[in-house]
């Protein structure tokens, strides 16, 4: 992978000898001017302009829109320009890069690796080696109040093959929008001196089965902003088992207390601890488009090998969990200990077993719901026609004989265009480097 692409033409369609236009002359005695048709699918653009231009179609290699979509016009022709009506001009349209891998799906025709956005080959190589960050996993995204993304990475290392110093986590801030050529930082958040500033550093206890006091690490599962407050959801791991399982103490919220965000606190309501509720070990949060009352949570206990619980709670509410809501059966919502206990002794599955580091957003282009996760030895989506579930229709899309090692997988409709068509994916590789990469997905 390199860094940011540079879209060179390749014409793949046949020349007919049929003549391209140029700019009209002035005093043409029928002249069209050009419309804009960046973005557009081929078929609407011959809608907008009818039988006043015919097009030839040169399909460009890029990441740059969903194939099928123009560009714009060759030939050195711009929006604005005047041609006579009913003239032959040709069009660039986008055509999938030669490494993007097909999907057999019903839901998802193509995925393509964008770049890495961490590590020493990442554009962000040098704000993050400068900062102690050599390898590190993760990416969870989520707005800030002034706009701009905050990207939440996990157990981070100063040098290759996980050594040098630990951190248990870090923070990235981004105002990139664009994503077609990568993800770029401004800034990581970061110490006096310039190194990086977990939200908390985990104790780095040695790993301990018995001991529920231990601690290993700190890593984040999600963050939010809500009523202009900064939040972020970690877990306290206490023992790491065999591949894919291992446990969870408990499940804090913190909260920002300035715009630096260097320093945070506990919100002390906020906290799940294991013998509470064993299912909320790593919590998501998300608020739907869709129901601007509540902020919803997926949450799953320790490891990859479970379900997805769900609880809700009303906006206004968020920093008091005895108003918290849990979903113990299909539109049965109880709240406070009884809903905890319901869920710890009959646990409702809004997607079934095995559920790993799942995020959510809502697409508007399929208008359905859809969580990412690790199943097996691929990154699936389960979508589901409501908030809540089910979960039932899974579709697999990047799977580990394409890209070694994958786990995470996040999405959130912040990093996506076309109405959800294309949603990008920020993917953890284990090996052979550990680091993370951006993925863009093509729904059908």
């Amino acid at each position: 992978m390199v860094g940011k692409k540079i879209i060179i033409p390749i014409l793949l369609t046949a020349c007919f000898g049929l003549s391209s236009c140029q700019p009209g002359d002035e005093g043409v005695d029928d002249p069209f001017i050009l419309p804009d048709l960046y973005g557009l699918e081929v078929k609407d653009a011959k809608l907008q302009v009818g039988a006043d231009l015919l097009f030839e179609e040169v399909e460009v290699k890029t990441s740059e829109l969903i194939e099928g979509r123009i560009l714009g016009y060759a030939d050195d022709l711009e929006p604005g320009d005047e041609v006579e009506k009913g003239t032959r001009v040709k069009i660039n349209v986008a055509k999938r890069q030669d490494s993007a891998i097909n999907i057999d799906s019903a839901l998802v025709d193509y995925y393509n690796v964008i770049d890495y956005v961490t590590g020493p080959d990442s554009p962000n190589a040098d704000i993050l080696l400068n900062a102690g960050a050599y390898g590190t996993d993760l990416g969870i995204p989520f707005r800030l109040p002034d706009g701009r993304l905050m990207l939440l990475y996990g157990d981070t290392f100063s040098g290759a093959n996980m050594q040098g110093f630990w951190n248990s986590n870090f923070m990235a801030i981004t105002s990139d929008t664009v994503f077609y050529d990568g993800l770029e930082f401004d800034s990581v958040v970061t110490n006096d001196v310039g190194m990086i500033k977990p939200f908390a550093q985990g104790a780095h206890q040695e790993d301990t089965f018995e001991n529920i006091g231990t601690e290993v690490t700190k890593i984040p599962t999600g963050g939010i902003t809500v009523n202009d407050e900064v939040y972020i959801f970690y877990m306290s791991i206490r023992y790491w088992g065999v591949a894919g399982s291992w446990l969870v103490s408990y499940n804090q919220c913190l909260k920002a207390t300035d715009d630096t965000y260097q320093e945070w606190v506990e919100v002390p309501s906020l906290r799940w601890n294991e013998d509470e509720l064993y299912y909320a070990g790593q919590i998501y949060p998300y608020a739907d488009p869709n129901d601007s009352e509540h902020i919803y949570f997926l949450s799953i206990p320790g490891g990859r090998n479970d379900g997805t619980v769900m609880f809700r709670v009303a906006t206004e509410n968020f920093e008091n969990r005895d108003e918290y809501e849990y979903l113990v059966d299909e539109d049965t919502w109880v709240k406070g200990d009884e809903g905890m206990s319901e869920l710890n002794s009959n646990p409702y599955y809004v997607a079934d077993p095995s559920v790993a580091e799942p995020s959510i957003m809502y697409s508007k282009y399929l208008d359905k719901y859809l969580i990412a996760t690790l199943k097996g030895s691929s990154i699936n989506l389960l979508v589901a026609d409501k908030i809540s579930g089910p979960y039932d229709e899974v579709y697999p899309v990047i799977d580990a004989s394409d890209y070694f090692g994958l786990y995470g997988g996040f999405i959130t409709p912040l990093i996506s265009d076309s109405d959800g068509k294309r949603i990008y994916i920020q993917l953890s590789q284990w090996t052979p480097i550990y680091n993370t990469s951006l993925v863009e997905v093509i729904l059908k």
